[in-house]
């Protein structure tokens, strides 16, 4: 019976564990998300090729992290969405931003853990109405 209440004790305090660093993994991509979105928002480049090489390699790291790991990627897209929801917010029609910074924007303001649009299929929504049952 000892044995037993030991043995479900430390599977807990195991799968507490686990969890605890799962967490804290995840929060890095939290704070990395928040960075890169005031980064985004405050970046001024000299010229276009500039600007499209950095949107190039953030899609790309953005890709890559999907693939690697989808939990962190979806904590990552979850907190770069907010940070770019907050920032709207705040700058209203104060800032002035890129065609490409707006580009990326939407792609952000979209994202949706359950569902994941690839950007070439953005332009392509489709609306369906549901049947009325009376």
């Amino acid at each position: 019976m000892r044995l037993q209440i030991h043995i479900a004790i430390w599977f807990t305090l195991g799968l507490a564990t686990a969890s605890m660093a799962q967490h804290n993994g995840l929060s890095f991509y939290q704070e990395l998300a928040r960075k890169d979105a005031l980064r985004e928002q405050t970046i001024a480049f000299s010229n276009i090729e500039d600007e499209k090489d950095f949107w190039n390699d953030q899609i790309q790291f953005e890709n890559d992290l999907r693939v690697q790991n989808v939990a962190a990627y979806q904590v990552y897209m979850n907190e770069k969405r907010m940070a770019y929801s907050e920032h709207a917010e705040k700058c209203k029609n104060d800032c002035m931003h890129s065609d490409l910074y707006y580009k990326q924007a939407g792609f952000y303001f979209i994202y949706s853990d359950d569902i994941i649009y690839s950007k070439e299929a953005l332009g392509t929504v489709v609306q369906v109405a549901s049947p009325r049952i009376f």
